[in-house]
């Protein structure tokens, strides 16, 4: 404890896979307890501008670009930090792409190096991205 009694936590560091944000908003309460800490300020969240895209390109192919749009926009107006891609973060993910090679797809090896960098939680619905223990790891499974 620091003088004075005040405590200074760290919070949680949340990135969202694709996944859990296509669920939130499909209203599942699992991934809407992941958001409601960021929300909430118990936790940072975070995703990549390329799971933003993913999003999109989900989004409009089952509900049209008019449910994309308002998505993009709604993620981009929350709490959520988009992390832009950069050199280091492209780098990060070329390596995991290189070591993983069949077993990552590009964006998920940027998830996965965004949640490294970060030192942060990975929010996802991919059990094989759990299973490769590369970072921390929450899993939503989709039955």
């Amino acid at each position: 404890m620091r003088k004075g009694g005040e405590r200074h936590l760290k919070k949680d560091k949340l990135v969202f896979d694709t996944g859990p944000l296509l669920l939130y908003f499909a209203e599942d309460e699992r991934a809407k307890g992941f958001f409601n800490e960021v929300i909430e300020d118990k936790a940072e969240g975070y995703t990549c501008e390329i799971n933003i895209a993913e999003l999109y390109y989900k989004t409009c192919e089952k509900f049209g670009r008019e449910a994309a749009e308002v998505r993009n926009a709604s993620i981009r107006n929350s709490k959520i930090s988009i992390l832009p891609l950069d050199e280091q973060l492209t780098h990060t993910a070329g390596g995991l792409k290189c070591i993983h090679k069949g077993k990552l797809s590009v964006t998920d090896a940027y998830i996965l190096a965004a949640t490294k960098m970060l030192g942060g939680t990975l929010v996802t619905t991919d059990s094989r991205l759990v299973e490769l223990k590369i970072v921390q790891a929450k899993l939503i499974e989709i039955p």
